[in-house]
Parts: structure tokens; C-alpha cells; sequence
């Protein structure tokens, strides 16, 4: 069975309609994804606290007081580029 452009565009609509409907007033579709979403933020946050403190500690007792600052800054940088390659 052929379907004509027009009848695809209904279909689509209606279709478009119906899944907007079915959202939650903030957009989101399940019931818990914001709840899932907030649980994955708090994770990574703290992941990334753990990480920024290892750097902090590692590069003081690789450089200590006096080369320290740059390692840090070299490696905070080179993470800041992993996560504006990951969007």
C-alpha cells in the first residue's frame, strides 16, 4: 500500500500531537526522568569534585608549592577540552 505525501504529513501531525500530549508539563516524557536526570548530575558532580581534588594533590606532590600551579593549570585545561569535545 502506497502512502501519498499528504497522508504522511497527517500522519506525522497527528502523531506530533499525540507525543505532546503525552508530556509532562516541564517536557519530559517518563514519569521519572527528571528524577533521573538530577541522580546522573549528582554523580558526575561528584566524580568531577574527586577528580579536580586528585589533580589538586597529585600535581603538589609532583611539583610542589612552586610548580604546581601550572600543572594543575595544564591538566585542568586538557579536561576542560574533554568536556567541550563530549557535547
Amino acid at each position: 500500500m502506497k502512502i501519498t505525501k499528504r497522508q504522511l504529513r497527517r500522519i506525522i501531525r497527528e502523531e506530533k500531537a499525540r507525543l505532546v500530549l503525552e508530556m509532562n508539563p516541564d517536557g519530559s516524557i517518563s514519569d521519572d526522568e527528571v528524577d533521573l536526570e538530577d541522580e546522573l548530575t549528582q554523580e558526575v558532580v561528584r566524580d568531577l569534585e574527586g577528580l579536580i581534588a586528585k589533580v589538586h594533590t597529585q600535581a603538589e606532590r609532583i611539583g610542589g608549592d612552586f610548580r604546581s600551579p601550572g600543572i594543575k593549570s595544564r591538566v585542568f585545561k586538557a579536561m576542560a577540552m574533554v568536556l567541550h569535545g563530549a557535547r
